[in-house]
């Protein structure tokens, strides 16, 4: 138990240490609540609300600071946890091949992506209050909470697999673009097809989407959500236990001179 503790607290520190995601956080997320009633042309938009097969209608300025909110927790999250994981995969693995016991590491690594989740969310959704009425602003916060949860599980991944900074942001750019933009209603209001409730962003943004503007809020988009944060996560602590793991030394013996 005083090991996990241990590893926690030195997990949550290099979380905390990492101030240009935590200013971004701080700026972006105000910044964008309340840009965006003069973002968007004051008009309703009618769309559907896959997850209930619902036709909803809402003002823009919602629906995009709903948008908005998502791609920007996600963008952040993402970054926060690869550059935490980047930094300190060099010092875990030292760890690991003086003794320190790995499992304890994984739990801290779990505890610190829930606790990032946690608070991002939470942020998001006090600023989201103080502009705008939801109509089930728990529900607002567990869809905000299930999509730092994929993209931080989704940070953790790609830190073990990259080689470098540049190309994670690339990749962590594209990927939150591609998944984000045709699950939402400002560009895909009446959506069709297999592949979107395949994609990872598909149970944050109808779990928002209804808890901000239907009358009730389906279970399953938070059920999809919750599958793919245990998958990458997952990925991550296999592919972390696989890379820590203790080689042992190789037996010369046999190749030793006879008698020697």
């Amino acid at each position: 138990m005083r090991a996990y503790r241990i590893a926690a607290r030195y997990n949550l520190a290099e979380l905390a240490k990492n101030t240009l995601a935590a200013l971004l956080l701080a700026v972006l997320i105000p910044v964008w609540i309340l840009a965006a009633p003069q973002t968007f042309a004051p008009a309703s938009l009618t769309f559907r609300l896959r997850a209930t097969s619902q036709t909803l209608t809402a003002s823009t300025d919602q629906v995009g600071m709903i948008h908005g909110c998502l791609g920007v927790v996600m963008l952040l999250m993402a970054f926060l946890t690869f550059s935490a994981a980047r930094q300190a995969g060099p010092f875990d693995r030292r760890l690991t091949a003086s003794g320190y016991p790995r499992t304890p590491l994984l739990l801290a690594k779990v505890t610190s992506l829930l606790s990032a989740a946690a608070v991002v969310a939470l942020y998001t959704t006090v600023w989201t209050l103080a502009l705008w009425s939801p109509r089930h602003p728990g529900f607002l916060w567990l869809g905000l909470f299930t999509a730092c949860l994929v993209y931080g599980a989704l940070g953790l991944v790609l830190a073990l697999f990259l080689p470098g900074e540049l190309e994670g942001m690339v990749v962590i750019f594209v990927t939150s673009n591609l998944d984000l933009l045709p699950q939402s209603p400002l560009v895909n209001p009446d959506p069709h097809g297999f592949l979107g409730p395949l994609l990872p962003m598909y149970g944050p943004m109808q779990t928002c989407l209804a808890a901000g503007l239907a009358p009730s809020t389906p279970l399953r988009p938070v059920a999809a959500s919750l599958t793919w944060a245990s998958a990458l996560t997952l990925i991550a602590l296999l592919a972390f236990w696989i890379r820590t793991r203790r080689r042992q030394p190789r037996d010369t013996s046999r190749w030793a001179p006879y008698g020697g």
